[in-house]
């Protein structure tokens, strides 16, 4: 089987043809030859080769045509964010709306185009973000289909990177049980929080 090399500008206009999590690289390049093959309607004499001038600059991946979108790299902390919020584990319907509410104010109208699979392109980014995230260990490789979990690995990394916080909620939320009766567990104590009588 051949080996093929090409650039990271054409992997991402191939990532456009593919399904995240399904297609394979050979698949969504069989998908857009089949495309492109469909829309052959006679054959084509060759363009003539026109010499190009060296470009001063790479190009800006950031753009689509022409229009901005965000990188793909955009998504990777509030995903692994909202995964920690939800557990260590969620469905993938859960985790779009999670991460659509943490970026929605960042989104351009690029990133909101339908791509080929008619999901909007932030969130197919998202899902090329998450194979990323697979490979470099932060997310589960072995989750049930449609779910998306942390690894050990990447539990400890939201965890360090996110801010602390100034207590446990659990623990707020018994402190603010009211106290009822004479047989009540918790007991008021007017120099503080209150406590609990074993």
């Amino acid at each position: 089987m051949p080996v093929v090399r090409i650039s990271d500008e054409t992997m991402q206009r191939l990532k456009t043809w593919a399904e995240p999590l399904e297609d394979t690289v050979e698949s969504a390049l069989a998908k857009a030859l089949d495309a492109a093959e469909a829309t052959r309607t006679a054959p084509r004499t060759p363009a003539p080769r026109v010499r190009r001038t060296p470009v001063s600059k790479p190009p800006d991946r950031s753009r689509r045509g022409g229009r901005r979108k965000l990188p793909q790299k955009a998504f990777r902390q509030p995903l692994l964010e909202a995964l920690y919020e939800s557990g260590g584990s969620a469905h993938t319907r859960q985790l779009r709306a999670m991460v659509r509410e943490r970026m929605n104010p960042l989104l351009l109208p690029a990133d909101r185009e339908l791509v080929s699979t008619g999901e909007e392109r932030w969130w197919n980014a998202t899902c090329w973000e998450r194979s990323a995230l697979v490979k470099e260990g932060y997310l589960r490789s072995d989750s049930p289909r449609g779910t998306w979990t942390l690894s050990n690995k990447g539990l400890e990394h939201v965890a360090s990177s996110m801010p602390a916080k100034s207590s446990d909620p659990f623990v707020e939320h018994l402190l603010a049980i009211p106290d009822v009766g004479e047989d009540a567990d918790f007991e008021r104590d007017p120099s503080g929080p209150r406590r609990v009588d074993i």
